[in-house]
């Protein structure tokens, strides 16, 4: 409950600067671009809140991203050696073979 009323604190403050902000730019030609400028960081404030809302801070989801990717990464590095060496034994199977057949 603490959480959504300092969601909304935080909000009710930074759209009253907003309208201040509006309200102080005299021209209106470029009233009309700092409005949707406004509007669009009200926006990306109010998504940031929700995104964050479910669960762990964006910095631990990212290392936790990474480090599962990484972890994959070293896994298909291994399987790659793994069928390099494979393939390997192969040709020298061939190799081996084409030894004993060239001898007499």
């Amino acid at each position: 409950m603490s959480a959504l009323l300092a969601f909304l604190r935080e909000y009710v403050v930074l759209f009253l600067i907003f309208t201040v902000a509006l309200y102080v730019i005299p021209s209106e030609q470029y009233r009309g671009y700092l409005r949707f400028f406004l509007e669009m960081a009200l926006v990306m404030f109010c998504l940031q809140r929700i995104l964050q809302a479910g669960g762990k801070d964006p910095k631990q989801k990212w290392e936790a991203y990474y480090r599962s990717f990484y972890e994959e990464m070293e896994q298909r590095k291994t399987e790659a050696e793994e069928m390099e060496y494979l393939d390997m034994e192969y040709v020298y199977g061939f190799a081996e073979e084409g030894q004993t057949k060239d001898q007499p």
